[in-house]
C-alpha cells in the first residue's frame, strides 16, 4: 500500500513478477499473494483451503491444515504464538 494510493493497471507484463498485491476494497484491505510459503503456489493453496459461504458470496480460506503449514514456515513471535494456538485448535476439532 503505497500513500500516493496509485492506480491500478494490470496487463499480462506488469502481473508476471508480482509477489504481492495489496487492494482496498469496501470490505477492506485484500492481499493478493503469487504464493504462500510452507504451501506453495495457487493450484496446492487452493487444495488446502475450504469454501465458505458469506453474505456477499462464496469464497475460499485456508483450511487449519494450511495455516499451520503457513505458520511453521514463519520466524516471527507471533507466528510462533499462533501456531501453538493453531495446533490446539486442531487438536480440539480432531476429538
Amino acid at each position: 500500500m503505497t500513500p500516493q494510493r496509485i492506480p491500478l493497471k494490470l496487463t499480462l507484463e506488469s502481473c508476471q513478477d508480482l509477489k504481492i498485491l495489496y487492494l482496498d476494497t469496501d470490505l477492506g484491505q485484500l492481499d493478493c499473494l503469487s504464493s504462500i510459503t510452507g504451501i506453495g503456489d495457487y493450484p496446492q493453496v487452493e487444495q488446502n483451503s475450504i469454501k465458505v459461504d458469506l453474505t456477499f458470496g462464496t469464497c475460499r480460506i485456508l483450511s487449519i491444515d494450511g495455516l499451520i503449514a503457513a505458520k511453521q514456515t514463519m520466524t516471527r513471535h507471533r507466528d510462533r504464538d499462533m501456531l501453538i494456538q493453531l495446533k490446539a485448535i486442531k487438536e480440539r476439532s480432531d476429538t
